[in-house]
């Protein structure tokens, strides 16, 4: 079976991520592989999963084919998801998005840039609803 990956952190990102991951799961008659992360990359934006039960529930409830994963907080997340993807049968990357500055992104860098560019696989790239982007200079 063909597998589509969520990378996952508990924020608004990760929900809109995660309502588009299962959507487009059911469509493709896919599985879903979770990464969760254990503590966020900026604690000040969302916080780390602690606790599976609560998403291991919600993912049980899509009655989708599923594996959740629990990763360490590495210095790159991109690391992860760009492992999951060559070692899974993943066809396709959801990762959330959140509004960030030009200057934002230069000195912070961005997981969903590098795993876009990197990734051998398509990724869909999920803003939540509401989602605001930054004026531009």
């Amino acid at each position: 079976m063909t597998t589509i990956l969520l990378a996952y952190v508990p924020s608004a990102t990760s929900e809109a991520a995660l309502a588009f991951a299962v959507q487009e799961a059911t469509r493709r008659d896919a599985s879903l592989l979770v990464l969760a992360s254990e503590r966020a990359p900026d604690p000040r934006k969302a916080r780390g999963v602690t606790d599976t039960r609560p998403l291991d529930e919600r993912l049980a409830e899509t009655g989708l084919e599923y594996e959740l994963r629990t990763v360490p907080k590495r210095d790159d997340p991109a690391d992860d998801i760009l492992d999951a993807i060559e070692h899974d049968d993943v066809i396709l990357v959801v990762l959330g998005i959140r509004k960030r500055t030009p200057i934002g992104k230069i000195l912070l860098g961005s997981t969903s840039q590098r795993v876009a560019i990197e990734s051998p696989v398509p990724v869909v790239l999920v803003k939540p609803e509401g989602f605001v982007a930054p004026a531009r200079f």
